[in-house]
């Protein structure tokens, strides 16, 4: 059998990280899929082993499972796990970990998956696969126009191959089985790329179907392609979908006024409550039916899923870059905020979205700080902190104020808040907020968390509140409604045991709220009137009375 005959096991299922070709037929080739990919590490299990030693005892059973975590399996003792262990005794423990498999020479190693869509300007993978020994397999890219009048691209399709624009991909077919190249997806000349652009904005959804068409030239071989158009991704829904991202002006920026102070808004239409994937999220358990309860009920003080604006000031006096989202995040003027974290945590959730949506229009995060750059100008810099403000505001004056203007580093935020990927993070970063920020705060002067105060939604809510828009006084301002409140209970106290007799005096209200008992509830009203009228912050009456009047928190 020959080398080429031994890895039969090596062609690419699209979807798939398991292969499975036919195997190779003397005297022929066989050009079997052409696909869209991304490089995935090829991983495989390694034995590890390591010897624990307890501190203070315990089973077997429970050093185990100081060894579970993702990525590993089949963990095993050399000990039964009933087997009580003394302090300091040892017992080795193996496992399997999933690592990175590596090729001949030690570099790592990788497979090819198939993906469905990509953006101009970014690099993908060309994957064929062809069983054969001899020959040239010829590649060219090419757009259905569909049911549009044109198309936007010329077929076929240019590309870069490195730094050289080509219409053609060829594979000297040896054997190998599966062949790839990775390319960008733009022309070389950035007049080219404009042109581009120019025509993928003719189009409402901005998008274009790609596929692939395939000769086999140099070969004394049969020739075989699945059917005698030589095309591969060419039916309905198997199409390759390239986007050129919504960085245009496509949303109406107006110039709005603050303080004083002129800059640009897009308030948005989409609403918390009307969110799309509420009853996805609670069927996968990532939030609970009194979670979305809570974030609807506080919804109506905050800002829409797709708002953006740029007019506000922070703390410090100095000009915000922007605001964003429901929870309304900020990036300050340094580039650094709650805004900046939310994408660099979606950076790492979803690298492709973060790509598509960020960096193809010009945005980046890096090392906690949000950078903008120009992308349809070669020559730009990077940019951010006042610099960056002063030019998101540069259109906003006082004869625009209450008009349409231009703002080109707005746009594709405002396309980024709006995706689908992007809504949900805002809606679980709310959760993720209450409960593991928000709820276990304790109040300054006391030593019991929000979370035994508050039992209510509407108590929830108010305190969610309270720390999206003035995080720093939280603690301090329900301390003080807790200090009010008991410093009345107190007093109460005190002017009843003026008419008992010594051993009938009533005791002070229990400063621990899991002995209020059937009074809690009436309790926790008392403080929250107090707490949501009291509070520091814009309008925090009016925000606590709408809440209060809203049924989902009732």
């Amino acid at each position: 059998m020959s080398e080429a005959q031994g890895q039969d096991e090596y062609a690419a299922n699209p979807n798939q990280k398991v292969y499975d070709l036919p195997h190779q037929v003397d005297h022929e080739v066989n050009v079997v899929k052409i696909y869209f990919a991304k490089q995935v590490p090829k991983m495989t299990w390694e034995t590890k082993e390591e010897t624990y030693t307890v501190k203070s005892g315990g089973q077997v059973s429970d050093v185990k499972k100081k060894y579970v975590k993702k990525g590993r399996r089949n963990i095993q003792a050399e000990k039964e796990d009933s087997v009580r262990l003394s302090a300091k005794e040892s017992v080795k423990i193996t496992w399997e970990e999933e690592v990175q498999a590596k090729k001949a020479d030690g570099s790592p190693d990788f497979d090819f998956e198939r993906i469905n869509s990509t953006t101009i300007k970014k690099k993908v993978w060309v994957v064929a696969e062809c069983q054969g020994a001899s020959g040239k397999l010829s590649v060219e890219i090419h757009e259905n126009k569909l049911t549009h009048t044109e198309n936007i691209y010329e077929n076929p399709v240019r590309f870069l191959d490195g730094e050289t624009e080509k219409s053609i991909i060829d594979f000297t077919i040896d054997g190998t089985l599966v062949y790839a190249k990775e390319i960008t997806m733009r022309p070389k000349s950035d007049e080219d790329l404009k042109k581009l652009i120019d025509q993928f904005n003719k189009r409402d959804d901005r998008n274009a179907f790609l596929y692939f068409k395939a000769e086999v030239k140099e070969t004394e071989d049969e020739v075989k392609f699945p059917d005698e158009t030589h095309e591969f991704l060419n039916k309905d829904n198997d199409r390759f979908e390239i986007r050129y991202c919504n960085c245009g002006n496509n949303y109406d920026i107006t110039c709005t006024r603050y303080s004083g102070k002129y800059g640009p808004a897009y308030w948005g239409s989409k609403k918390l409550e009307n969110y799309a994937d509420w009853d996805a999220l609670i069927e996968d358990k990532k939030i609970t039916t009194e979670e979305k309860a809570i974030l609807v009920g506080m919804s109506e003080n905050e800002g829409k899923l797709d708002s953006v604006q740029s007019y506000d000031w922070d703390l410090s006096g100095e000009q915000m870059i922007l605001t964003a989202g429901a929870m309304q995040k900020t990036v300050d003027h340094t580039g650094k905020g709650e805004f900046t974290t939310q994408v660099e945590e979606f950076k790492a959730q979803y690298p492709e979205k973060y790509d598509e949506l960020f960096v193809s229009c010009g945005w980046t995060v890096d090392s906690g700080i949000l950078y903008y750059k120009d992308p349809s100008d070669p020559k730009a810099e990077k940019i951010t902190g006042k610099t960056l403000s002063n030019k998101i505001r540069e259109n906003c004056k006082e004869s625009l104020f209450g008009k349409t203007v231009e703002c080109k580093p707005l746009q594709p935020i405002v396309n980024a808040v709006i995706d689908k990927s992007f809504q949900e993070k805002q809606v679980l970063d709310f959760i993720k907020r209450l409960k593991e920020v928000v709820l276990p705060l304790t109040p300054t002067g006391y030593t019991y968390k929000l979370s035994d105060y508050l039992q209510s939604k509407l108590g929830k809510a108010t305190v969610l509140d309270h720390h999206i828009n003035r995080p720093g006084f939280v603690k301090d301002d329900f301390g003080a409604a807790l200090g009010r409140f008991f410093a009345k209970k107190d007093a109460n106290t005190a002017k009843e045991n003026k008419t008992r007799k010594e051993g009938e005096k009533l005791e002070n209200l229990s400063r621990n709220p899991a002995e209020w008992g059937n009074m809690h509830s009436e309790y926790e009203q008392e403080i929250l009137d107090d707490y949501g009228n009291k509070r520091r912050g814009t309008d925090m009456d009016k925000r606590y009375g709408k809440m209060k009047k809203n049924s989902n928190l009732s």
